[in-house]
């Protein structure tokens, strides 16, 4: 009788202890299972504030100014992105087309700073000729001298007018006239209008982020 006791206890030891640990590993499993949820949870929102930053372009009458922004958001990404050596990445591409060059110029004869095309490749030359007048100049005295080209470029005196400091230290009136005539073909550009070519729009299938886009110039000024 005293055996079966003990038995009856040792089986139910064994039997608790077999509860236990169904119970841990319940708890581990539903522990892991949470944890991946919350990790593909944070995955997702992620990937949905990643296109967020470009996705507000999809669209029509995308006014150029706001293309400039959308291309220095490009350059810095696929600068940043590619310098990091821990993480993996697909470079963003963008295409646009269509742009007719000759009717952002104050003179057939102006040097192009604007392309009829752009990619990935080449688009921080625009952005970064731009920048190298602003620099040159001071944003407003560049602004201003691009607003009034027409003065500028039939009047040394008033290209004098216009700028604080002594022609020779920009490199003579003939090269202040270049610089106005460059820049006020950026300055066009920011007030021309692109289409979003939607259907070229291409999101990477593993990780859902979107990874090219396209646009094409309407020629049309706002």
């Amino acid at each position: 009788m005293e055996n079966a006791s003990k038995a009856l206890i040792m089986a139910g030891s064994i039997l608790i202890g077999l509860m236990v640990i169904g119970a841990l590993l319940l708890m581990f499993n539903s522990l892991s299972s949470y944890q991946e949820t919350e990790t593909q949870n944070t995955r997702e929102a992620q990937v949905i504030e990643f296109n967020n930053q470009y996705e507000t372009y999809l669209r029509d009458n995308v006014r150029g100014s706001d293309m400039i922004s959308l291309m220095n958001r490009i350059i810095d990404y696929n600068t940043r992105k590619g310098n990091d050596s821990e993480e993996q990445y697909q470079e963003m591409e963008i295409k646009i087309t269509g742009i007719n060059v000759d009717d952002l110029k104050y003179d057939s004869t102006d040097d192009d700073i604007v392309k009829s095309s752009y990619t990935q490749n080449n688009i921080n030359e625009l952005i970064s000729k731009a920048k190298e007048l602003e620099n040159k100049y001071q944003s407003k005295y560049i602004t201003t001298l691009s607003t009034n080209i027409s003065k500028v470029m039939d009047s040394q005196e008033e290209a004098e007018k216009l700028l604080p400091k002594n022609l020779n230290e920009y490199g003579g009136y003939d090269q202040i006239k270049k610089d106005t005539a460059s820049y006020y073909q950026y300055s066009q550009f920011k007030r021309v209008y692109f289409n979003c070519v939607t259907n070229n729009t291409k999101y990477n299938s593993s990780t859902g982020r979107i990874i090219s886009i396209e646009f094409t110039c309407t020629n049309k000024f706002g």
